[in-house]
This record gives C-alpha cells, structure tokens and sequence, in this order.
C-alpha cells in the first residue's frame, strides 16, 4: 500500500486525523479487516474531538480505506492505496456552524424587508414541507422536503435585498449538496429518521411577519443550531450501537467460557 499524501499546511482539523489514520493503516498498525479503536479512544490518541474523529472516519470510508458497520464498529478494508486530503471536502458539522453564523444575519435583514407577499410564500413552501414529510414516497434518499428546505432558505436569502448574502446562501446549499463529507453525514442523519422540522420553521416565519430582526435572527440560529445537534445525534446513535455490539460480543464470549 503506497504512503498517503502528505496533507496541505491549509488542511482542516478531520483532514488532519484522516491522514494520521490513513498513515498509522498504511504503516500496518491497523491490519486489513482489523476494527478500529473506539472513537473515544482515536479522540484522546489524536488529541482532537470526538466529532473531528467521526468526519475523519467519513472521509476514509468515502476513500475507501474503511468500512463502517453500524453495530458493529469501523473495519479496515485497504482497497485505496492514497488518501490525498486535499480533495476531501467541507464537513457537516462544519458547514452547519457556518449556516449559522451567516443565515442568522440573513433572517435578521429579511425582517426588515419581508413583504406580505414574502410571507405567503414561505406559509406556502411550509405547506408544502410538511406534506412531503408525511408522504410515505418521501422515505430514503433526499427527498422532496430537503429541496423544500432550501427553497425556503434561499427565499429567505432573497428576501433580504442583498445579492452577496444571496449568493453566500446559495454556495452553502450547494457544498452541502456537493460535498461528499456532508453527503455522506446527512445521510447517516436521514438513517435515523431526521426531517427538516416544521415548527423550527414556523417560528422563522412567525419572526418575519411580525418584521422583528431579534427575533428572526434567533429563530435561524435556535433551528440550524438544533440541526447540528441532529447530526451530532445520529453519529452518536451509531457508536452507542457500536458500544452495545461490543458489549453483546464480550458477554456471548464468556457465556461460552461459563
């Protein structure tokens, strides 16, 4: 198996930890079809968060390097010889806090300009959210309330009146769409049942009528805030089922030792 990449001076944290995996399984401490440490254990070995160590695990599973078997844990495949981090892309978390930051002040001057108009669209594209989450056809893949969603993001954009935020809320929609990083995470959130939320959206629209910016750039962030904890949530999920596979497989060892 040939050395990684080395990675860029500019490489995120994940990218990081990505590479020193990808360079401790070329080196052989991990074998082929070997689990990986838990994600405690690679956090405290790297000296990184747990959920620096979860996008790092996403972008050797997108590479190819490992398999993640959820109840079951992280396995070495070896079938990518280079993992070159420079084309690993924005991560979920990442992303999201960026939303956060940049949407916030988006609602807040949307406030100022939303017109009657305005509003009934985005009662509209709720109506329209709300029934794409029911809609049983609606169940795996993206589905038609994630297009919904960014319909309403992106009018909120417009509304406003400013084409640099505009076109920020735009790039952001579409690296989250494009990036394989927040692919992959907002799949494993799909997984666990996660749909846009109507009433976090409600309360948005709520702010906007009553043309009150505090208030609008505090219903944004409390909901793209409860977004990432979504996330956080559904990779959570996969290492307590992780943990209770390992638990299951010790006690099914001793019972057969008893």
């Amino acid at each position: 198996m040939a050395p990684p990449s080395p990675a860029p001076k500019s490489a995120r944290l994940y990218q990081v930890a990505a590479e020193k995996l990808a360079k401790a399984i070329a080196a052989g401490t991990y074998a082929v079809g070997e689990r990986l440490p838990a994600e405690r254990e690679l956090a405290q070995q790297y000296d990184v968060s747990r959920t620096t160590i979860r996008e790092a695990v996403i972008a050797l599973e997108l590479s190819g390097l490992v398999d993640v078997r959820v109840g079951s844990g992280v396995y070495v495949t070896g079938k990518q010889v280079e993992l070159g981090v420079a084309n690993l892309d924005i991560g979920a978390f990442e992303l999201t806090e960026a939303r956060i930051l940049i949407e916030g002040e988006v609602a807040a001057q949307a406030a100022l300009h939303a017109t009657d108009e305005d509003i009934a669209t985005l009662k509209r594209l709720l109506a329209e959210m709300d029934k794409a989450n029911t809609d049983k056809a609606n169940k795996g893949g993206a589905g038609a309330s994630e297009l919904i969603d960014r319909q309403f993001h992106e009018t909120i954009a417009r509304i406003s009146s400013n084409g640099a935020l505009e076109a920020a809320v735009q790039h952001l929609w579409t690296i989250r769409n494009r990036s394989p990083q927040c692919v992959r995470m907002f799949e494993k959130s799909r997984d666990k049942g996660n749909k846009p939320v109507i009433d976090e959206h409600a309360a948005i629209v709520a702010a906007l009528e009553q043309r009150d910016p505090a208030a609008a750039r505090a219903a944004m962030r409390d909901h793209l805030g409860r977004v990432l904890n979504y996330l956080l949530d559904a990779s959570e999920i996969e290492a307590l089922e992780e943990a209770k596979a390992k638990v299951a497989e010790r006690r099914s060892r001793f019972a057969k030792t008893g």
